[in-house]
């Protein structure tokens, strides 16, 4: 599958815009994710080990509310990550 991101998440990922990754649920995903690039852990995910809610995830094209890490997931979808930006 692929992950997308864009804005202040880049940084994040090495400035890559889309990363693939082979897992059968989110939760799977995120954790090769985090392997990959470890300082995202600790700004995509709470205390708990769930997405932040600053986080608005989409799986193609279509928002999920509340991301469930174990949400099934096939080798053709795409997660778009999209972060909100409070200032003012």
């Amino acid at each position: 599958m692929i992950l997308r991101f864009s804005g202040v998440m880049l940084r994040l990922v090495n400035y890559e815009r889309t990363v693939q990754v082979e897992a059968g649920t989110l939760g799977a995903a995120l954790e090769q994710l985090e392997a990959r690039h470890p300082q995202l852990r600790s700004v995509l995910r709470d205390a708990n080990g769930q997405v932040r809610r600053s986080h608005q995830l989409f799986l193609n094209g279509e928002r999920v509310a509340r991301p469930d890490l174990g949400m099934p997931l096939a080798e053709a979808d795409q997660v778009e990550f999209l972060t909100a930006i409070a200032g003012g």
